[in-house]
């Protein structure tokens, strides 16, 4: 399976993500799936995992480019999160419900 078809799937089933990006492991709640600024993104929430500034729960935008190592995680999440997201998208592909 595509990692396309990974992320929809998961945004479709709401079930969690983790992925390698800019070197550390995350875990992610995946919430829209779209273009923007003419890069394939995705929007999540991290629950687990690092990052680079070890702040864990909050929103992030990651860039398909640079996901690597992704995996649909058995565990589910409970649905849509208010982002408070300002930045706008050009197109969705997949949008949690």
């Amino acid at each position: 399976m595509e990692m396309e078809e990974k992320i929809c799937k998961a945004i479709h089933e709401k079930k969690l993500l983790g992925f390698y990006y800019q070197g550390h492991y995350r875990i992610v709640e995946p919430h829209i799936y779209g273009i923007s600024v003419d890069d394939r993104q995705l929007l999540g929430y991290q629950v687990a995992g690092k990052s680079a500034n070890d702040k864990i729960l909050s929103w992030r935008r990651f860039k398909l480019s640079e996901i690597h190592y992704l995996k649909v995680r058995s565990r589910k999440f409970a649905g849509a999160r208010q982002s408070g997201e300002p930045k706008a998208w050009e197109r969705y592909i997949a949008i949690v419900e």
